[in-house]
């Protein structure tokens, strides 16, 4: 009816109103008085978005809660996760579970109870880095520089034993650890020969040309010598995922760390790789062609091949998101 279309009219305006304030505060050079109003001009409009949202007897923008989501939830999803990721990456701004947003909360929820939005949805990590906006990156603030660290898997937040709230896995599935590994061990398991070929790009060159999402190499061709030493590392990496027991570094009379003795390669950086080191001493590698920055020495051994599996998993294409941060953290075993 029309008082339906007119909320419909309504909604859409108010999502566009959504996405210019959420481009404003990320993806513009903004910063003193500026920032602080992009700040205030997004929450402002994250509050219109609550209070539409608790306008209605329902989680949905209509309906109630035997009603499903309709076009208008949909429309608003797409924009809201990534919101959610990217303002927690670049500037720090946590949207969820602060109870400012109530009704943004529990329709978040309303949406991950689905097993058909689950099965589509990323992580926090994948929708920053692997898929990112195409409005590119966004312009990183100091007081989410300890954020983004852990979100990309610095400051131990994919070590053993997994740290779920410094990983920022959803705090439901803590208790689905084991599942998680064993969902892990056997992707790893039936896709094993794909992912070993697929790791070994680590050790290789970069595919030409590159592309606006910087973990993105799909012409990339593996480093034929580092095959056998991925294997073994690989078939380790299931073994313990599937026991449980990796929690211990690994020791030097190991049986893994036996079988790689001597395999490890010799540390020679990848071409077109520099080292570098950031205001805050953090150093890092940048890739003049692609752009890409990272965190662990791109060298052509076999700990590049393991970061190069671990920074690309995908959420949900490969892995949910409890199973994934098991085998990054397992990676970095």
């Amino acid at each position: 009816d029309s008082e339906q279309m007119e909320r419909v009219e309504s909604l859409l305006q108010l999502e566009q109103k959504l996405q210019s304030d959420w481009f404003s505060l990320v993806f513009y050079p903004v910063e003193g008085d500026a920032l602080a109003k992009a700040r205030d001009d997004l929450l402002f409009t994250l509050k219109r978005v609550d209070d539409a949202l608790g306008s209605t007897p329902g989680p949905w923008f209509f309906g109630d809660d035997s009603e499903a989501p309709t076009i208008a939830d949909i429309m608003f999803i797409a924009t809201m996760e990534r919101v959610v990721a990217s303002c927690l990456y670049w500037k720090g701004l946590k949207i969820r579970d602060t109870g400012q947003y109530p009704n943004i909360d529990v329709w978040l929820m309303a949406f991950e109870e689905r097993p058909s939005y689950r099965a589509t949805k990323a992580d926090v990590y994948n929708l920053i880095k692997a898929i990112p906006s195409q409005n590119g990156p966004g312009y990183l603030i100091d007081e989410a520089k300890e954020i983004s660290s852990r979100l990309c898997g610095l400051d131990g937040a994919w070590r053993l034993p997994l740290d779920y709230n410094k990983s920022f896995v959803e705090a439901d599935i803590k208790d689905e650890e084991g599942a998680h590994r064993h969902e892990a061990a056997f992707v790893l398991t039936d896709k094993h020969e794909d992912i070993v070929a697929f790791a070994a790009r680590g050790a290789g060159e970069a595919g030409r040309p590159s592309f606006h999402a910087e973990l993105a190499d799909p012409y990339a061709e593996p480093n034929e010598e580092f095959i056998t030493p991925v294997d073994i590392c690989l078939r380790h990496v299931t073994e313990a995922l599937l026991s449980g027991g990796a929690d211990e570094p690994l020791s030097s009379g190991s049986i893994a760390f036996e079988d790689l003795a001597g395999q490890a390669g010799d540390g020679t950086l990848r071409e077109y790789w520099g080292e570098y080191t950031d205001n805050d001493g953090q150093v890092y590698w940048w890739n003049d062609i692609s752009g890409e920055a990272v965190y662990t020495p791109p060298t052509k051994q076999l700990d590049t091949c393991l970061a190069y599996l671990r920074d690309r998993v995908g959420v949900p294409r490969d892995l949910s998101p409890g199973a994934a941060a098991q085998l990054r953290a397992h990676l970095n075993w």
